[in-house]
């Protein structure tokens, strides 16, 4: 009995040496291709002390983690990063005394937990699909946006009649919608996001649905449904509002500020999804969201090219603020970003 208690005093001085030594407030990241989100590591837990025990304890107090086998002993790592000061809390208690009967007791707890959540798994299958070499929640809100598109614009191509009457619904400008009459989305609120849903030609609808899918999912797997929820409608409301107020502004002997012709589609919010993930790559690479330089260049030409007035009338209000927006969203720290 001594002997083990003067092992578990050795290694608690050691991991408190190690600790002192190569741990930083600052903590390590898992690299983007061995996690579907970064994870934090609190510390280490050093051997003879059981490190199962500990991970069953925070099991049954709702957060998971991983236990990376490094020298004699284990590195721990939460999931979440909002439980990391919770974990090293916990972590610190638990190595004062590891033979507390609470961690004792959290091991049957958490057996019987994990039998629970087992059936519920197999009562209520997940989907998932694979992207990038990884297994990763289904992209729900991309789906859905992909779904949204389609319900709206599909009538629109196929019939002018349901052309008319879907930009009335859901229309943030047009003819009899004058610059500031159009406020009446303050009563009709959903007229700030319902134009990202509104194509007027087949491969606007193609190209979009393409673009939303491809940055969609990408993101979503990375930062989750609540968080890429928010930043679409963040980019839809911004790059509806500047097409809107900003649309009509006309170089024609002379600067003529009018109302806004009829809009709609969903590359502002793209340009968004783009300028948002260009950031992330750049400066957050641990979140694991990448886009190709050629993507980049080729959306950037895309945006020039449409400013040009080839292609015909084009929101590059919507476009160009959406982008901005992106790239500011994209280039906020951590703390502050969705």
């Amino acid at each position: 009995m001594h002997c083990e208690q003067l092992l578990l005093s050795l290694s608690n001085d050691k991991y408190r040496l190690e600790n002192k030594f190569h741990y930083h407030e600052e903590s390590l990241i898992v690299l983007a291709n061995e996690r579907n989100d970064f994870m934090r590591q609190i510390g280490f837990i050093p051997d003879p002390v059981d490190a199962k025990k500990f991970e069953d304890y925070l099991y049954t107090q709702g957060t998971l983690v991983r236990m990376d086998r490094h020298n004699a002993g284990y590195n721990v790592w939460v999931f979440d990063e909002d439980k990391q000061i919770f974990g090293k809390q916990e972590l610190s208690q638990y190595l004062e005394n590891p033979q507390s009967k609470i961690y004792s007791d959290a091991v049957l707890i958490a057996k019987n937990q994990r039998i629970k959540q087992e059936k519920d798994d197999i009562a209520t299958p997940e989907y998932k699909v694979v992207f990038s070499d990884q297994v990763v929640q289904f992209p729900r809100v991309t789906f859905l946006l992909a779904i949204c598109i389609l319900a709206v614009s599909v009538p629109m191509l196929l019939d002018d009649e349901k052309k008319v009457s879907m930009v009335s619904i859901f229309g943030l400008a047009g003819q009899g919608m004058g610059l500031f009459s159009n406020l009446a989305f303050s009563t009709q609120p959903w007229r700030l996001i319902t134009p990202v849903f509104l194509h007027f030609g087949p491969l606007h609808l193609l190209f979009n649905i393409m673009l939303l899918v491809e940055f969609g999912r990408m993101i979503e797997s990375q930062r989750g449904v609540v968080k890429f929820f928010f930043l679409f409608l963040a980019l839809a409301v911004f790059s509806n509002l500047a097409q809107l107020f900003l649309g009509g502004i006309r170089f024609n002997q002379g600067l003529y500020f009018g109302p806004a012709s009829t809009f709609g589609g969903m590359s502002g919010v793209i340009y968004g999804l783009l300028g948002y993930a260009w950031m992330k790559a750049e400066f957050q690479p641990e979140l694991g969201i990448s886009v190709p330089s050629s993507t980049v260049k080729f959306m950037l030409f895309w945006l020039v090219l449409c400013m040009t007035g080839i292609l015909g009338p084009v929101a590059n209000i919507c476009h160009i603020s959406g982008l901005l927006m992106g790239l500011i969203i994209g280039l906020l720290p951590r703390k502050f970003t969705l």
